[in-house]
């Protein structure tokens, strides 16, 4: 042991196997406190090595209830988190059928995704439904380009407009009007 530790606790043996202690006279500018005392005791000298040992013990205390405070909440809040998961879970973490598989294992991997339409040239070729065939049917052309554009190239009305050197309102419009007049026309069953 340190000549100095041992004198040390030669005078304060009940402070021997404290750690705080230990720890205060290993740093430099408290063990200089400690010696200066030891060398030259007198009351100040006492007095300024009290106030320097209440300081430190003060930042352990402090850093230590620092610490497990922030423990205890962040325990809390995975608590809450976890709680607050369980009770309200997100509609794809729902369990389907008896597998016990989720929804969001029945969503598409959109990078594995081929785009539905790749191997048409136009919306006429894809529908399957005779009635929805007839209604397309009766279209102008101008409303089947625009459609074709949107569902089988997936263009938005500001890139067809774009290309046919036309305002995006005129596109948005005639894309509406057309799906309205297919709508009506599945709606009264006309063809």
């Amino acid at each position: 042991m340190d000549p100095l530790v041992s004198e040390f606790y030669r005078h304060y043996p009940h402070l021997q196997y404290n750690k705080a202690v230990e720890s205060f006279i290993s740093q430099t500018e408290n063990r200089k406190l400690v010696e200066d005392f030891l060398r030259h005791p007198s009351a100040s000298k006492e007095e300024r090595l009290n106030e320097a040992f209440k300081a430190y013990y003060f930042d352990i205390r402090f850093t230590s209830y620092v610490s497990s405070s922030l423990y205890f909440h962040s325990v809390n809040f995975d608590k809450k988190i976890r709680k607050y998961s369980e009770r309200h879970p997100l509609t794809l973490d729902d369990r389907v059928g008896e597998d016990g598989g989720s929804y969001v294992e029945l969503v598409p991997d959109p990078a594995s995704e081929i785009a539905p339409f790749t191997n048409y040239s136009t919306l006429m070729e894809c529908l399957e439904s005779e009635e929805l065939l007839k209604a397309y049917k009766t279209l102008t052309d101008k409303q089947k380009h625009v459609l074709d554009l949107a569902y089988v190239q997936e263009r938005s009305d500001t890139e067809i407009a774009r290309m046919q050197g036309v305002s995006q309102q005129t596109i948005s419009k005639t894309h509406r009007k057309a799906l309205h007049k297919l709508k009506s026309i599945l709606e009264k069953g006309e063809s």
